[in-house]
């Protein structure tokens, strides 16, 4: 860098402005160049533009894989070793997920019938469009909540008798349906646009608050199925505890001993697989309770709420049916599942991808779950997402591909065709005890400890999604997790962080002086550092923590004998950014500086920083002198000028 000379003499290292307007006009001098190649990014524009939108493609095979990405696995599939395993994962999950998507159904409001059919078609559509290789996809608990208490607002087809209106029920069917589709084309838009980056807005303390509130909400549903009579539809725990002992002289305790004795199966043979890691007691649970009170109810004929009537057959085509007259009324709920059902499906993913060593494309993953649900919606389908524990129960049965899940699937269309009239004697408690011992892995009250324990704020955080979804309902809390989230990182990038530095003894770096007490300050001299972009949002609160440590400094100063601040540096180097309304706060504190005979020192901002500086003038403002390379040069070059005024004063007659 050049050595510049101040107008006292005293030679110091310091940015040429010289160098600075020649990067602001692009010419490559001392600094690399930051212009703007208009063409040239009209060019790669271009190019790029061919490809579609999807993926950048470079040929044709690639194209053809990134609109069906199944042949990404296909091409180096290895038949021999990995089909076995294919079959038994999917399999596997096939025996969990038809009871638990009846289970899933139920809790949506609707036929148990609508969770096999979710379970089958949009299946074969992840297996064709999916990115991840071990995710498994259907009815979920989470989106089966949300549909419930977001479609119930629209059409309630239970009477206040508890009896269904039928009229009712097939115009709430028909919008699960429409929901579906619905869902599926914005997840499709979303893909296209490669939007797959919205949901980093969401931090985990909202996800975690959020997952276990709704978890307590879906399993306080269930509970009246333990009872045994029908309680009134409620979103929120405190109306749902009033209507459940309501009615409480109802109590069945039949229902109440299958219920109670299916869950405790559930939850034994979960924590026997856990503690012996054994993957087949967790996957064949509900498939052992579903078979063991079917049997006990058809042996020992007891009279308790079941099924009763489940339609033979595969699923219709249901898309001739839709009619969309309430289209206005389904936007809410469609956003809403859209956001939960992609952070549920994408974190999953991205977990399992990781372990084995594949990278998932989140715009590539909306595509996959648009396609599930939009084809999904065309054969009766309500909307449905990645599944947390089919997934884990998937990868831990070995599966490699999206054979897997096209196992699964084939399984499910053959208990359509076949083995309906089966599950026709299902007790309502058991399917109840299904969805409960699913959503205990949901509540997730010891993240709350953790967070408690190391960020105070987060745990705030958690805990207002917590109460906001359990009091308020499902789609309000969800809509409050959304705005905490958005309100904290406001908050974050309104406040950011800013110190005052020290010189470390012996060495020529400079730290946080709350971090390095011992760090070695100067007198008339600050110098701070801003650990953000400064922008129109946060810097009113930079300049109000300059003068803040100003006041700070003089009385430090006054204390020993001087009285005077004469220099403010400024370690820009975390600067990445600064806009227009930065720029103006920044020539109004160098004015004020300048009026109180304060000299303003910048040290080491970027190329991009260093540009909107010499065009906005404040490189002239502030002084060629004072814009150095890093914080030691800014402090020696001060401390002579220092010491230079001082000799010039002693000097003085």
């Amino acid at each position: 860098m050049p050595v510049a000379k101040s107008e006292r003499g005293v030679m110091k290292r310091s940015i040429s402005v010289e160098v600075l307007r020649d990067c602001a006009l692009n010419t490559v001098h001392e600094v690399p160049q930051t212009g703007i190649d208009l063409k040239g990014k009209v060019d790669k524009w271009k190019r790029n533009s061919r490809t579609g939108f999807i993926t950048k493609v470079t040929n044709r095979q690639e194209l053809l894989c990134a609109i069906l990405p199944c042949l990404r696995w296909m091409r180096a599939y290895d038949i021999k070793s990995n089909l076995m395993k294919d079959i038994i994962a999917g399999l596997t999950v096939g025996v969990m997920v038809i009871p638990q998507s009846m289970s899933y159904a139920k809790l949506a409001g609707l036929p148990v019938q609508y969770g096999l059919y979710s379970a089958f078609m949009p299946v074969f559509a992840y297996a064709i469009w999916g990115s991840s290789r071990q995710l498994a996809v259907g009815p979920v608990a989470l989106v089966s909540l949300l549909v419930s208490t977001s479609l119930t607002a629209i059409v309630d087809p239970v009477n206040e008798n508890g009896s269904i209106d039928e009229t009712k029920q097939m115009h709430y069917n028909r919008l699960a349906i429409e929901t579906a589709l619905l869902v599926g084309v914005v997840y499709l838009a979303m893909g296209l646009l490669r939007l797959g980056f919205v949901t980093v807005f969401m931090s985990h303390a909202v996800i975690s608050g959020f997952t276990t509130g709704a978890a307590v909400i879906i399993a306080m549903s269930q509970v009246k199925y333990f009872f045994g009579y029908e309680v009134e539809r409620f979103k929120v725990l405190h109306t749902g505890i009033q209507n459940l002992f309501g009615n409480i002289e109802y109590f069945d305790w039949r229902t109440f001993l299958m219920g109670s004795i299916c869950l405790a199966v559930l939850i034994l043979m979960k924590l026997i697989g856990k503690h012996y890691e054994n993957k087949w007691m967790r996957a064949i649970g509900p498939l052992v309770v579903t078979t063991l009170s079917i049997l006990i109810t058809w042996g020992f004929k007891i009279d308790i709420p079941i099924i009763e009537s489940i339609p033979k057959g595969l699923p219709p085509v249901t898309v001739t049916d839709l009619k969309f007259h309430d289209f206005n009324d389904l936007i809410t709920p469609v956003l809403v599942v859209t956001i939960v059902g992609f952070m549920e499906s994408i974190a999953i993913a991205k977990q399992l991808a990781s372990k084995h060593k594949y990278n998932i494309d989140a715009s590539q993953e909306l595509i996959g779950l648009g396609m599930s649900n939009f084809i999904g919606s065309i054969f009766g389908a309500y909307p449905i997402t990645g599944s947390f524990s089919r997934s884990a129960v998937n990868n831990d049965s070995g599966a490699m591909s999206g054979i897997s899940g096209i196992c699964t699937a084939s399984m499910v269309g053959l208990v359509l065709l076949v083995l309906t009239p089966v599950f026709e004697e299902m007790p309502l408690a058991t399917l109840a005890a299904i969805v409960i011992s699913g959503v205990l892995n949901l509540l997730d009250f010891d993240e709350a400890i953790y967070l408690w324990r190391v960020h105070k704020l987060d745990f705030f955080i958690w805990f207002i999604s917590f109460l906001g979804t359990i009091f308020l309902g499902a789609e309000k809390g969800i809509g409050i997790a959304v705005i905490i989230s958005l309100l904290s990182v406001i908050y974050e990038s309104a406040y950011p962080h800013t110190a005052v530095l020290g010189k470390l003894p012996g060495t020529n770096v400079y730290r946080n002086i709350k971090q390095y007490p011992n760090a070695q300050r100067y007198n008339q001299l600050i110098i701070a550092r801003i650990d953000a972009p400064l922008y129109f949002a946060n810097i009113q609160h930079v300049r109000e923590k300059m003068q803040k440590y100003e006041q700070n400094a003089l009385n430090a100063d006054s204390i020993n004998g001087k009285e005077e601040i004469k220099f403010m540096i400024v370690d820009c180097s975390p600067v990445s950014h600064i806009d227009s309304s930065a720029l103006h706060i920044l020539k109004e504190m160098c004015i004020d500086y300048r009026n109180r005979d304060v000299q303003l020192c910048i040290c080491n901002p970027n190329i991009k920083v260093m540009v909107k500086l010499v065009s906005s003038g404040l490189v002239e403002l502030i002084g060629e002198d004072y814009i150095f390379v890093s914080t030691q040069d800014a402090v020696q070059a001060c401390l002579i000028e220092l010491e230079s005024s001082e000799q010039l004063d002693e000097e003085a007659p």
